[in-house]
This record gives C-alpha cells, sequence and structure tokens, in this order.
C-alpha cells in the first residue's frame, strides 16, 4: 500500500496530523488530488453549494443586497473544488454586483479543471493560495465552504492524569494506533478553551484554522466580510463528553458514513468538526465583527430564500406539478431539520466598516469585536 512505503520512509510512524494530510493531500494519492470533485450526488458526499441550485441563487440574491450598500464586490470561493459555486453563482442576476471573482484551490488537478471551465470568460481567476490574488480594490466577500473541517488535525485521548496523542504506523501490512504523551502544544490548546476531556475521552485538535482564518481575514481588510459553512460547535459543545466521547472524526464513501480513518487512506474523505471558538477569535485578533452564527436553513431565509420562491412561482398557490415538486425538494434539501439545514452551521463575520450593511442584509446586528 502506497500510505506504508510513505510512513516507512518517515520513521516508521506519524502522528495522525501528519497521517491525514497524506491521505487527504498527497499529490498522486491523496483524496483530494483526484482530478475530478468528490462531492455531489455521483461523488462520496453532498455540499450545500451543490446540493441545490438555490443555494446560489440566494446568494445571487443576497449579493446584489451587499453591493447596493457597498458597491461591487470581489467575491472569493476558498477551497473552491472544480468552480461549481462560482460557476453557478455567475449564472445569477449579478450584473453590477461583482467586481471580481477569485477561486482558491489547492488541488492542481481541480484548478486544471477550472481553469478549463473558465477559460476564456474573463470572469474568475484561479490560484493555488490566496495569497497570490492581488487584494481588493473595494468590498470583498469570502465564501469558505467545508474548508475548515477537510484541514489536517491531531487526535488525543486522555488516559488517567496523562494526555496522549495518537500516531499511526505500519506494520505487517496493517495500519495501527499508537499512543504517545502529547506535547504541549496540544496540552495548552485545551487550557486554553477550558477543556478538561474524561478519561478514554477522544478528541480532534485543529491547530492551524485560526491562523488560516486570521490570515483570510487580513487579505480581504478593513472592506471585508466572511461566510464560513461548516459542521462544528463552540469548544464547551465540541469536547462535552456526552455528545463526542469518541471525538467528532468522520470519513464519507459513497454517502456512507464510517468512523475508521485508516481504512483506504486515499478513497475516504476525512473530516472533523470545526471549533467556532478558534474563528471567533481569529476576527478578534484583526478586530472584525460578529453578525452571527446561524443553522444554514435559517441564514438562507434570512438572505432571501423565501422571497425567491415566491418569484420563481414555486409559493403556496403554485400548481403542483412534477416540475413544482422536483424543485421544492431540491429546496427542502437545504432547509431540512433533520439534515444540513440544522446540521450545518454559517458564521458571518464583518470588518467593521462593512458590518452594519452585512447585518442589515440579513437582519441581524452586528457584535463588536471582544463581546
Amino acid at each position: 500500500m502506497w500510505v506504508d512505503r510513505e510512513i516507512a520512509k518517515r520513521g516508521g510512524a506519524l502522528s495522525f496530523h501528519d497521517f491525514m494530510e497524506l491521505a487527504l493531500y498527497h499529490p498522486r494519492h491523496g483524496y483530494y488530488s483526484c482530478n475530478r470533485p468528490r462531492y455531489g450526488r455521483a461523488g462520496d458526499y453532498l455540499t450545500a453549494p451543490t446540493a441545490s441550485g438555490w443555494y446560489a441563487a440566494v446568494h445571487g440574491r443576497w449579493l446584489q443586497e451587499l453591493a447596493a450598500r457597498l458597491g461591487p464586490l470581489t467575491v472569493v470561493d476558498v477551497a473552491s473544488g472544480d468552480g461549481s459555486y462560482l460557476a453557478a453563482l455567475l449564472g445569477q442576476e449579478t450584473a453590477g454586483a461583482l467586481e471580481r471573482a477569485v477561486s482558491v484551490e489547492r488541488s492542481e488537478a481541480l484548478r486544471t479543471l477550472q481553469s478549463e471551465r473558465f477559460a476564456g470568460s474573463g470572469t474568475v481567476d484561479v490560484f493555488e493560495s490566496l495569497q497570490e490574488a492581488p487584494p481588493p480594490r473595494g468590498a470583498a466577500l469570502l465564501h469558505l465552504s467545508e474548508l475548515y473541517d477537510a484541514l489536517p488535525v491531531h487526535r488525543v485521548v486522555r488516559r488517567e492524569d496523562t494526555l496522549c496523542e495518537l500516531w499511526v504506523t505500519a506494520e505487517g501490512g496493517s495500519l495501527e494506533w499508537q499512543e504517545r504523551t502529547a506535547p504541549p502544544e496540544l496540552t495548552d490548546y485545551l487550557l486554553r478553551h477550558g477543556v478538561r476531556l474524561e478519561v478514554g475521552q477522544i478528541a480532534e485538535i485543529n491547530l492551524h484554522a485560526r491562523g488560516i482564518h486570521e490570515q483570510l481575514m487580513r487579505w480581504a481588510g478593513a472592506r471585508g466580510a466572511a461566510i464560513t459553512l461548516d459542521y462544528g460547535y463552540p469548544a464547551a459543545r465540541l469536547y462535552d463528553s456526552r455528545g463526542r466521547f469518541g471525538g467528532s472524526l468522520a470519513c464519507y464513501r459513497e454517502h456512507r458514513l464510517g468512523r475508521n480513518p485508516l481504512d483506504v487512506p486515499g478513497e475516504q474523505d476525512i473530516t472533523a468538526h470545526v471549533n467556532w471558538d478558534d474563528l471567533r477569535e481569529a476576527a478578534g485578533a484583526v478586530g472584525w465583527c460578529e453578525v452571527g452564527l446561524f443553522p444554514l436553513a435559517e441564514l438562507l431565509v434570512r438572505a432571501g430564500l423565501a422571497e425567491l420562491v415566491e418569484a420563481g412561482g414555486l409559493g403556496l398557490d403554485a400548481e403542483l406539478d412534477s416540475d413544482t415538486y422536483g424543485r421544492r425538494q431540491e429546496i427542502k434539501r437545504l432547509l431540512d431539520p433533520d439534515g444540513m439545514g440544522a446540521d450545518l452551521k454559517v458564521l458571518v463575520q464583518a470588518a467593521p466598516g462593512v458590518a452594519d450593511a452585512v447585518s442589515a442584509a440579513l437582519q441581524s446586528p452586528a457584535r463588536p469585536p471582544g463581546d
């Protein structure tokens, strides 16, 4: 197995963080290095932007609302995959609202796919890193859909009075767990968030989300805003042993949920829930405000979904034919209280100079930094 050879080259054992980095982002064998997107109905899992065209339709309407208050925006999609979100957004009525579209994608194969997709359009600039892109001239909107739950994480387990980090070894053709005393930065992370794990409790720690989020917001600047769509909780709930004694790590393949990240490396997605407090700390560091943390369904309604439904002839008085039923089913998928409508959360943050405009467009008062 390719991963056995990689582990052997690195001394025979890897922290789970480094194993997850390999499994997801190895340039040849990594899950996200494939030359086709892994999400969608034909893939392994659904994301909100690919589950229904209504997601981009609502964003297009909201973009018009923001542009009316802030002027034309630069829209940046980070971890953009095959560019589906921006392609769908550009298909909406965004004339005059969009100054520039920027796509950021780590995978070389998917960047190539996007370059072909947007060739000659002159509407989308594709980069490997946002730092390669020229800074925005005016207002900027960051779209961060399931970026942070796909970052490599450290896994730890509490053993009596010792915090142990989980490593991965390759012996005899199989991958096995190994426990080692956790380094101080992992212990310090939990202490900073006021977390003490129960004996035997497993948890994931993302040491990079805060720094990456801060870097993205600094790029967006004094007229920037960010919408972060992901699965997660504040630290107190994320590390609550009553709900997540075994951690939040999940694997997806062919729309089936798994719990063993050591199975078929490179052939399944591996995710871990986001600690929203990390992203809040990042906003505090750059002086940004929090507009709100909403379930996906609430965010879409606040951004104008109901008005779009009525305008599209799908309201209560619509004729119940097969087309109406199918389009309503797409809306239901996004609003499902037993699915992504409630499970997916959207954190909306903005620089002070644009926070009131973002808040007004969502009918939600902004909270200043530190509140």
